[in-house]
């Protein structure tokens, strides 16, 4: 079946035509944007759209934002996508509009072993509920739970949940990001924005001074991966630290997923962070926070962890949610099955 699928988010917005089956999917046509430079996501689509002969009739979108009744709000864009006024809008009959991470969820059963890293195989348990988490420009979350032998999502805005500190250092944390912004949230923190909050929280803490590289590489590109680079490739001790914390946080907040959805068919790690600090996250850190929850410790051992490398995660979930809602249509409703039956 052929689809269209976007992956919109408030940094970039990519687009895609899919060649999808139930367990197998290609890549066509793709275009990624960047989504500021657009007033909304039809403007994008009609430049996508204007050298197809023939453009899908069903469409999937992932969209960084709650979703309700086909209609969403962006958290960090000012955009509103509807699924009625895009399909009027680009001629396209057929469109479901999801949130981001429902979409990656949506996503995994596409995945390759080559796609994954897997910090920890543990003991898959067959049709456990999966969970997935993703920090980039915000934190997402989500599920799969089986129902029927197959998998549906469960949509979350739980990076928008309270940050809940572990020790005196995340104290001071919360104490910094609170005077700068008031309420500390999981998306505060587990961000690109986050790993500069606890860089300069560090910094302000004491912890050590910052270099002369690092000072004027703020000058001229992303803070984030500025702290990244000079963490990995440089030693900076400064930036050396805050990954260090910044993983740790992340690791113990993907323990709180697993924990909140008894994830025991494994706990997926994606977004646009993940394969950017793959070494930090292979250290120790990562694994012994996600796991350090008494009385659960060997209840966590056992969940497999993989961090997905696969940046178009999303967009294969787009592309699911598409064929999945073009097999709904297709299927008898329970009234025409119940009429059927009796004659």
């Amino acid at each position: 079946m052929r689809v269209l699928a976007g992956d919109i988010g408030g940094t970039k917005t990519a687009i895609a035509i899919f060649e999808i089956e139930a367990r197998s999917l290609s890549v066509g046509r793709s275009q990624t944007y960047a989504s500021s430079e657009f007033a909304s996501l039809e403007e994008i689509l009609e430049r996508f759209l204007s050298s197809q002969k023939s453009p899908p009739r069903v469409a999937g979108f992932g969209v960084a934002g709650p979703v309700l009744a086909g209609r969403a709000k962006l958290t960090k864009l000012d955009w509103t996508v509807d699924a009625g006024g895009l399909s009027r809008s680009v001629g396209i009959p057929h469109v479901r509009v999801v949130n981001d991470f429902v979409a990656a969820a949506l996503g995994i059963p596409y995945l390759k072993p080559r796609h994954l890293l897997t910090l920890c195989s543990g003991k898959q348990e067959r049709d456990g509920p999966i969970g997935l988490i993703g920090a980039g420009t915000g934190l997402g979350q989500a599920a799969l739970v089986s129902l029927g032998g197959h998998y549906e999502p469960l949509p979350s805005e739980g990076g928008h949940a309270d940050f809940g500190p572990r020790n005196a250092t995340e104290d001071g944390l919360v104490r910094f990001v609170r005077a700068k912004f008031g309420r500390v949230t999981l998306d505060r923190l587990l961000s690109g924005e986050g790993l500069a909050h606890v860089y300069d929280f560090l910094k302000q803490d004491g912890f050590a001074h910052e270099s002369p590289a690092v000072s004027k590489g703020f000058e001229s590109e992303d803070r984030a991966a500025v702290i990244t680079r000079s963490a990995l490739a440089d030693g900076d001790r400064l930036c050396a630290g805050a990954l260090r914390l910044f993983v740790s946080l992340y690791g113990s907040e993907t323990g709180n997923l697993a924990l909140r959805y008894r994830a025991t068919g494994g706990v997926y790690v994606s977004g646009g962070i993940a394969p950017k600090i793959l070494p930090a996250l292979r250290e120790p850190d990562f694994l012994e926070s996600f796991r350090a929850k008494p009385p659960l410790e060997a209840f966590l051992a056992k969940i497999p962890v993989h961090v997905v490398q696969e940046p178009r995660l999303p967009l294969f979930g787009a592309a699911a949610a598409a064929y999945r809602m073009a097999m709904e249509m297709t299927r008898p409703s329970s009234k025409t099955m119940v009429r059927a039956s009796r004659r």
